[in-house]
């Protein structure tokens, strides 16, 4: 296949203009005209269990994310030299996987 350098130009005799401006000035994005004429605007409707977890989001926002009176224990046993750790039982829950 040979292509023609002088056919190879634009495709029509008028330059593509791609700047127009969208006209949005009497349709009221994000807005519905009902039949009386008035605008109405857009509603979202939740169901329940989106405001379940919503709610629940809430309550966990509140929880820290550390313990620090287990940490604060856990490292005065350790500390003291009081605290074990079974190498048996920790060998059991791995493979147990939980």
């Amino acid at each position: 296949m040979k292509i023609d350098p002088a056919s190879s130009g634009p495709i029509g005799s008028q330059p593509v203009d791609r700047t127009q401006q969208a006209d949005l000035g009497s349709s009221g994005a994000g807005k519905t005209e009902g039949v009386t004429g008035s605008l109405r605007s857009d509603q979202v409707a939740l169901s329940q269990r989106a405001l379940d977890m919503q709610l629940a989001r809430k309550a966990l926002a509140d929880v820290p994310a550390v313990r620090q009176d287990k940490v604060q224990t856990l490292r005065a046993r350790i500390e003291s030299g009081e605290y074990q750790v079974d190498s048996r039982e920790v060998a059991r829950k791995l493979l147990e996987g939980g």
